[in-house]
């Protein structure tokens, strides 16, 4: 032996052969790995079921499921087998840690009701056998409220005797003729007064619906329009337009009105225009060269296509015209532009009641002017009920019976006006 090598081991003769060392050298290393092995406080997975340990009895029957959702440990493994799943010894390591970490069934399945239409989702019509817990159930008066109100009609249609309808018509028509036949002033008179009433109606309407428009200067200003527009033509109906706007903001500026200024001043200044404004065409229609003959002819077709839109729309009317008016079908559009135009034909271009049917060249004019009156008047029908269902109000008024009010009554006309008006002037018959 050499005394430099550290390494090298005394020649002993009381010691082992080299086999024998070596021996012992593999009996301490495999001694080592099996104490480690067998502390318990390391964790390992577990890869056999021959290797794991029963599981506590003690432990929850949550825990367990989650123990099963979950991977593992070499401590929490069971190698029992369970009552709903067969013993399977041949099966590998490999497959039974793969099993391990698949992802469990869900207990119980959540069924939620199937809906094949949209619009079944939104009706919150839910039903009681849903189980859904906290959606609280809709109750009846929400369901029962349409989910949108132009869809469906809030009001009834008008019911009333057709004889009174007819007569009351053919009053009406009387105080017009016998107006216009006593002359421009009284046939102004007739329709301010008519203006007047149509405005007072159109204000209680507004309070009854929750505004608070300044009535007595709105009344004032429907008043004013068409004598201003009979005296000064179109710039009275502008002055009178400025100063009611003016008074309508000192109304609330100076502390008489104080609720939603603007809601209630736009309330007003529409009603001033819708029934001021266009009822003053009638005065500068007076103050034209044969403004009464004007006048009549605009009374004339505006009666006949009401006449005509009734008649055919209860006779044979089926397809809705719009939703603003659920009575109203496109066969009584049919049957009231039909109306119209014959009425101009007849008696406008060949009895040439005003100045469209002067002369022969000018026969057509009339034929025009009933065109558009054709057009303009169902409009004016369709725009009067879309307000009064904004309101939700059947009618503006019950001055008239099975008419309505006054501007149930004059609502088409309140367009024919200025379409007469402007219509004289594009044809150049004035």
């Amino acid at each position: 032996m050499d005394d430099d090598n550290p390494f090298q081991r005394p020649n002993d003769p009381a010691e082992g052969s080299p086999d024998d060392e070596q021996a012992m050298f593999l009996d301490d290393l495999t001694s080592f790995f099996d104490e480690e092995e067998e502390e318990p406080g390391l964790p390992r997975w577990g890869e056999s079921a021959d290797d794991e340990e029963a599981v506590d009895e003690d432990v929850d029957e949550e825990w367990d499921s989650l123990a099963d959702a979950t991977p593992r440990w070499r401590d929490d493994s069971d190698d029992s087998p369970s009552e709903d799943q067969p013993e399977m010894a041949s099966v590998s390591h490999q497959t039974e840690s793969t099993s391990v970490f698949e992802d469990p069934e869900p207990a119980a399945a959540v069924e939620f009701p199937s809906v094949d239409r949209v619009d079944e989702v939104l009706s919150l019509d839910i039903p009681e056998s849903s189980g859904m817990p906290g959606i609280a159930e809709p109750s009846e008066a929400l369901l029962s409220q349409p989910p949108y109100p132009m869809t469906e009609s809030r009001v009834p249609p008008r019911e009333g005797n057709t004889l009174i309808s007819i007569a009351v018509g053919l009053l009406l028509g009387g105080i017009v003729l016998g107006a216009i036949a006593l002359g421009e002033e009284a046939t102004l008179a007739i329709l301010t007064i008519a203006l007047l009433l149509a405005a007072a109606e159109w204000f209680t309407s507004l309070r009854h619906a929750g505004f608070q428009p300044p009535s007595l200067l709105g009344l004032a200003a429907v008043v004013a329009m068409p004598l201003a527009a009979y005296w000064r033509g179109a710039d009275g109906i502008v002055l009178v337009l400025v100063f009611a706007l003016f008074g309508a903001g000192l109304w609330y500026v100076g502390g008489v009105g104080h609720d939603r200024p603007l809601s209630n001043l736009g309330a007003t200044l529409f009603g001033i225009v819708y029934i001021g404004v266009a009822g003053a065409f009638g005065g500068l229609l007076l103050d034209m060269p044969d403004g009464r003959e004007l006048v009549l002819s605009a009374v004339i077709l505006t009666v006949a296509h009401d006449v005509g839109a009734f008649a055919v729309g209860r006779a044979a009317g089926r397809t809705p015209l719009s939703k603003a008016s659920p009575n109203k079908t496109v066969e009584g559009l049919i049957g009231g532009t039909i109306a119209t135009i014959a009425a101009a034909l007849v008696f406008i271009s060949i009895l040439e009641i005003g100045p469209f049917g002067d002369g022969l060249g000018s026969r057509s004019d009339g034929v025009v002017l009933g065109i558009v009156v054709a057009v303009v008047a169902p409009l004016a029908d369709l725009m009067e009920s879309a307000i009064k269902r904004d309101l939700g109000i059947k009618d503006m008024g019950s001055l008239l019976p099975g008419h309505g009010g006054m501007l149930d009554r004059i609502d088409a006309l309140l367009f024919v006006l200025p379409a007469t008006y402007f219509t004289a002037l594009m044809l150049e018959v004035v």
